[in-house]
């Protein structure tokens, strides 16, 4: 190649590089990304829903961001479009809002706090009302003015105000969150009801017609007695592990309690506790142990007793009173809530030392258990006891005293039948012939142990007669009732086996007297 030729060739490559170049340039380059989109400061209004007064001190949450309200219910947060804002505020349910292109947002929030305060008829306020969500193991008690305060009450669902010696107050739930709920005195008077009665051809109907044509308003009702067997048809698992529930059941709650309480009875489940021969055969680890044979220890009528000191015991009672209360009984009442009796006492083996020491212990946990199963539920506890435990300086072997049963219970029935003391209790060399000094004199005793506890006293009074002691007549009967009243106690439940009661001291029935619920709060308060 000449000279010429590589300078023109130089040329052209000079020329196309140029051209690539200035085409590489000129062709299209990465496209531009768009601008992000910035969070923009919202303004945010929280106030109560009912009221729609602002909320301090609510927190706000969007995303990371966080802030809290001022005392005018305001915060500034900054967040994005169609982003969430919760807000929460002690005494409130949780609210949300979404962020629209508008730079302000209101959020209501719902109060979950019931508060007011419950009083008698007389519009005094009552302390120590037990206040909760029926379902619902949060509680609070009245103060001495009857205020209270209930944090955490859903939207839906029913109010319990529960206080020995009133009738129940069951409110529904609505958008007032102050209420104010007036408790009517209630008194039972009951009259024992064995199985026999609903056995029977023709026998509850006849009780039914007594009830109706006197002041009795209650009925206290066998349900489990010293056998083991449950007398209802439940499901309760524990009761079914150990045999307990019968192939035929005597009750079906579902059926029998509304057409009882559509009479207007007021229901008490009697449950016998640590006499049980169905439970003691199932479970020997439960029992009292002969430490003789191995096996479990026998009175002298072949009865079973648990041994109080054992895991299980309590809790097996609870599940039973648990479920009595949710079948629809107004109270579950125990009897037999003691250490074994009327045997040998030489070959009696229990868990721990049979002493005093160990004995109330016990007892008192197996109370505190079933209380704390019945806390939170409509029926109220009861139990029956001896009254030498609490006139006497001890326990007399059984583990009844004042300290381990009365403040656990609702309702204090001692089983005051004059027939049933020693010779000179209270100077009588016969109590059998003194009904009113007897049971005068005792509760005067219990009512001092009692002092300072919300639980009531409703006695236990005779209409029988025991050993060589003949029936009560009309007049010993009302001499018991007029002890019970003149000491304070709420009525009285009558005693006899076979259920066969002295028409003559029943008195007429009280007009306008009523065992449902109360089911309205007062009206609120004008502007």
């Amino acid at each position: 190649m000449d000279r010429r030729s590589s300078t023109r060739f130089r040329s052209v490559m000079v020329v196309a590089l140029i051209g690539a170049v200035l085409a590489g340039c000129s062709g299209p380059g990465p496209k531009e990304s768009a601008t992000p989109e910035q969070p923009r400061d919202i303004l945010v209004t929280v106030v109560d829903r009912s009221s729609h007064a602002p909320v301090p001190n609510a927190e706000l949450r969007s995303g990371e961001s966080t802030t809290t309200t001022a005392s005018d219910g305001t915060a500034t947060i900054a967040t994005l479009i169609g982003a969430s804002i919760e807000a929460s505020a002690d005494g409130f349910d949780t609210g949300t809002g979404t962020v629209t292109d508008d730079k302000e947002l209101r959020i209501e929030l719902r109060p979950n706090v019931v508060g007011g305060v419950v009083r008698d008829t007389a519009g005094t306020g009552i302390a120590g009302v037990r206040v909760f969500v029926d379902g619902s193991p949060q509680m609070v008690v009245t103060d001495a003015n009857g205020r209270y305060a209930l944090a955490g009450v859903p939207e839906q669902g029913t109010l319990i105000y529960k206080m020995p010696g009133y009738r129940l107050g069951v409110i529904p739930i609505d958008a007032q969150m102050t209420k104010d709920v007036a408790l009517t005195p209630f008194v039972a008077r009951a009259l024992y009801s064995p199985s026999a009665i609903f056995e029977a051809s023709g026998r509850l109907d006849a009780l039914l017609d007594l009830i109706d044509k006197t002041e009795v308003n209650a009925m206290v009702i066998d349900v489990k007695e010293t056998a083991g067997n449950l007398y209802w048809a439940t499901d309760l698992a524990a009761a079914k592990a150990v045999g307990a529930v019968m192939e035929h059941p005597l009750f079906q709650l579902d059926e029998l309690l509304p057409k009882l309480k559509e009479r207007g009875i007021y229901l008490i489940a009697r449950l016998v506790v640590m006499k049980d021969n169905t439970l003691g055969k199932a479970r020997p680890d439960l029992a009292v142990m002969n430490a003789t044979t191995g096996e479990p220890w026998r009175d002298y009528r072949g009865g079973i007793w648990l041994d109080p000191y054992n895991a299980g015991v309590a809790e097996y009672i609870a599940a039973l009173a648990g479920d009595l209360a949710d079948k629809g009984f107004d109270e579950v009442q125990l009897d037999y809530v003691r250490f074994f009796s009327d045997g040998d006492y030489a070959t009696a083996d229990t868990n721990l030392p049979n002493t005093q020491s160990f004995r109330l212990p016990a007892i008192r946990r197996l109370f505190r258990v079933v209380s704390g199963a019945l806390a939170t539920k409509r029926a109220f506890l009861s139990a029956d006891v001896f009254p030498i435990s609490f006139i006497a300086t001890d326990d007399q072997g059984i583990g009844q005293r004042p300290e381990v049963i009365m403040p656990y219970v609702d309702y204090f029935s001692p089983m005051v039948y004059p027939s049933h003391y020693g010779p000179y209790t209270f100077g009588f060399a016969n109590p059998n012939d003194h009904p009113y000094e007897v049971i005068d004199q005792t509760l005067k005793i219990m009512n001092e142990e009692r002092a300072g506890l919300r639980m009531v006293i409703r006695p236990w009074i005779q209409d029988f007669g025991y050993g060589p002691f003949p029936p009560y007549s009309a007049g010993q009967v009302l001499q018991e009732m007029k002890a019970a009243r003149d000491n304070g106690a709420q009525g009285w439940m009558i005693w006899n086996a076979q259920a066969y009661f002295t028409r003559a001291a029943l008195g007429p029935p009280v007009d306008g007297e009523a065992s449902g619920p109360v089911t309205s709060a007062l009206p609120s308060p004008g502007p």
